[in-house]
């Protein structure tokens, strides 16, 4: 079983997760009764569920199995996993649709399911280095041990009370809620599974965590396997054969990974010209960061400054 996270590896964890912006889109609310099936997959994005209150059967299409869900409970689908919520346990006739019968105002007087259901939006690097490898789905519970229960229902609550009186902002403040209720998705992931493939397995890791660490917070180093088997306190071989085991890509890749990340948000945010972009993420020439560049994220790092100026 996975021991608990050192202090260290908290602080670690802790300032890596500053660095990384989620954006929650909240679009279904609502309190489902009687026969009711729902299928919100097919956008590309991370889903997810809150049960705000009552219950209900998760189904996945091929798969006899099913999962039981109630009030308290988070489903999350990494990989945008079809997959249907539905009153009944017995399979529904059909995937990729939405049949809700009967809706009642939100209400725990009332009698049926109450759902807040949404995508997570979030840079797509951040998504590979964050969430790749994970099961098709998880569920959060406030029960679950190690979890923060007063916490996390303090904030389902605030989330249903938002839905249910619909003043002014609410849908705005039903986004920024569930931003929070993504940190701790993200906590319990690193807290209670088991393995935890990605950049939490490497953070949670004594040795790696204090090279990824080094690392961010100074990007624009000349970086080598060597000087973070260092850092680690580890062997070359060593240290790359962790890091691949933990993290499922080779440290180096990783490395450029998280540099483009920062590049592209430097230039889409700052403002900042191509070849101090290359400077601040460790490159030596402009050339050499823009072959990079590309490479990662699919277009150059001008085109890249292009569309984010057009979308603005």
């Amino acid at each position: 079983m996975k021991k608990g996270l050192s202090q260290e590896s908290i602080e670690i964890i802790n300032a890596i997760l500053r660095r990384i912006n989620f954006r929650a889109e909240v679009f279904y609310r609502g309190q489902v009764c009687d026969s009711w099936a729902l299928d919100t997959s097919g956008s590309g994005n991370v889903n997810f569920h809150m049960i705000c209150h009552g219950d209900c059967w998760l189904h996945f299409p091929g798969k006899q199995e099913v999962t039981y869900l109630r009030g308290g409970d988070i489903v999350v689908f990494p990989e945008d996993a079809v997959h249907v919520l539905s009153s009944s346990k017995l399979p529904p006739k059909a995937f990729g649709i939405q049949d809700i019968s009967a809706e009642t105002p939100l209400s725990r007087e009332n009698r049926g399911t109450a759902l807040l259901c949404g995508y997570l939006i979030t840079d797509p690097l951040v998504r590979k280095l964050l969430l790749q490898n994970l099961p098709s789905f998880v569920v959060i519970s406030a029960n679950t041990p190690n979890m923060p229960a007063a916490s996390i229902n303090i904030l389902l609550d605030l989330l249903f009370t938002e839905a249910k009186f619909n003043l002014l902002g609410a849908t705005a403040i039903l986004d920024r809620l569930a931003d929070a209720l993504m940190f701790y998705v993200v906590r319990d992931l690193a807290i209670n599974q088991l393995e935890f493939p990605g950049l939490l397995g490497v953070l949670s890791d004594a040795y790696l965590g204090k090279s990824v660490h080094a690392f961010t917070l100074d990007p624009a180093k000349a970086w080598t396997l060597e000087s973070l088997a260092s850092v680690a306190c580890l062997s070359r071989s060593v240290f790359a054969e962790r890091f691949l085991k933990v993290c499922k890509i080779p440290p180096m890749e990783f490395v450029a990974i998280w540099r483009m990340y920062l590049a592209r948000r430097w230039l889409e945010q700052d403002n900042a010209n191509v070849v101090d972009v290359a400077e601040r993420c460790g490159y030596q020439s402009a050339a050499a960061f823009s072959k990079a560049f590309k490479r990662i994220i699919g277009v150059g790092p001008g085109q890249c400054r292009k569309l984010s100026v057009k979308h603005q």
